[in-house]
């Protein structure tokens, strides 16, 4: 019995810790900080801005973005006094929390050992920009949010010049132009509360029409539909990710569990996040749902993005490795636009390739189009897998992709999204 309660008490350390880690920076997220806060009261809290990383991060890769805020934290670790800590943020953004008093002096020291030093890569040595907003932590409720917002606003107005500032020196600038994003936040938040979240549709058609749809999500905020380019944003910021997955999830197994009552088999695909995918046991959690609803897994293809199909990450490549298993077919999206390559195409684990639109675009006025399609297509043909061109929009662009060995198109010549009732 005693070995049986410490092996739960040993579990249930291990659960928590994972609850308020970065699952791919491996540092504690903001949940951790709120935590923080409430131990340690009164404080600063800075925003560090990794200034071009998302232009580094577009050429070298999700992994290399961890990898640069995980050298910050340990760059910066001998430099903390007890109970300072750095956090992961936002994309190109951490957090880091500093004991009043002279603050912005180490601050500034900060920044600049960080701005000194290069940062290792694959046998390359990358330069990244830091910059930096401070602000005071106020016990004031829900203060935390407001804070996170105007510091990261901030942070991506400093320059080399000026490369610390803090809030106390324009405050009544920042939350005026903060102000609008926190309150967007809390409605997203409000909206998927209370069940606000609506599922469309988009045909994916192949050329004897057979179809399967795109799941995609609206969400209904103050009477009017929201459109993901708004909402999406805001909720990989705000680590919603994998309870918004769950949800559209959760919602769809109840529409496939009255369609099936109805007689109907449609076949969806759905993307899911790549922090989701990063999440221990997130693959489990989805094979349950179905498993409770007795939907067949082998009417849903799972869309990863061509980073989390190489990824070398645990717990996104077991996840998808377990999907795969229990019956879900893998689609890798928009391929062609990150690190792909035919060694990779080759040991690739999946059934669908979606080409991205913009080799589709001009695919009837461009040769290179046509040869990159072209090859693409010989190449998936010879391992087996089904190719899907996105955004297509013209009979010409779709009688020339037919010809040239895409099974499935999927674009406004085929269809629009539409809800799902």
């Amino acid at each position: 019995m005693i070995r049986i309660y410490n092996r739960g008490a040993r579990l249930q350390r291990v659960w928590h810790n994972h609850a308020l880690t970065d699952p791919m920076t491996w540092l504690p997220n903001l949940r951790a900080l709120d935590a923080h806060m409430k131990t340690h009261p009164g404080g600063i809290l800075c925003c560090i801005r990794l200034n071009n990383l998302e232009f580094l991060g577009r050429h070298y890769g999700f992994l290399m973005r961890a990898h640069c805020k995980s050298l910050l934290d340990q760059t910066l670790s001998v430099h903390l006094r007890a109970n300072e800590r750095v956090f992961q943020f936002i994309g190109c953004e951490v957090l880091l929390y500093l004991h009043e008093g002279n603050h912005e002096k180490r601050l500034r020291q900060m920044v600049s050992i960080l701005n000194a030093r290069r940062v290792p890569w694959k046998e390359q040595q990358l330069t990244i920009e830091y910059m930096a907003a401070w602000g005071k932590i106020m016990a004031v409720p829900g203060e935390l949010n407001r804070l996170l917002g105007q510091l990261s606003y901030l942070a991506e107005q400093t320059n080399t010049l000026e490369p610390v500032i803090g809030l106390d020196t324009q405050p009544e600038s920042v939350m005026s132009a903060t102000s609008g994003q926190v309150e967007l936040f809390q409605k997203i938040k409000q909206a998927l509360d209370n069940g606000q979240l609506l599922l469309v549709g988009q045909p994916i058609v192949g050329r004897s029409g057979e179809r399967y749809d795109e799941i995609l999500s609206r969400l209904m905020v103050d009477g009017r539909i929201m459109m993901p380019d708004t909402f999406l944003p805001i909720i990989t910021q705000c680590d919603l990710s994998v309870h918004f997955d769950m949800l559209v999830m959760a919602k769809l197994l109840s529409y496939l569990s009255s369609s099936v009552a109805r007689g109907e088999n449609r076949r969806f695909s759905v993307n899911l996040m790549p922090v989701t995918l990063m999440q221990n046991g997130v693959a489990q959690r989805i094979v349950r749902l179905f498993t409770e609803s007795e939907v067949d897994a082998s009417r849903i293809v799972i869309e990863v993005t061509e980073e989390q199909a190489f990824s070398t990450a645990e717990h996104t490549a077991r996840n998808i490795q377990l999907l795969r298993q229990a019956g879900f077919m893998i689609a890798i999206d928009d391929f062609g636009t990150g690190y792909s390559n035919y060694e990779r195409l080759k040991r690739l684990d999946a059934d669908i390739i979606k080409i991205d639109g913009c080799f589709i675009r001009n695919i009837t006025r461009s040769t290179e189009d046509v040869i990159i399609v072209q090859s693409i297509c010989a190449l998936a043909k010879f391992r087996g897998l089904d190719v899907v061109a996105e955004f297509v929009e013209t009979a010409a662009q779709r009688e020339l992709l037919f010809n040239l060995g895409v099974d499935y198109l999927q674009g406004y010549l085929v269809g629009k999204p539409e809800l799902l009732t």
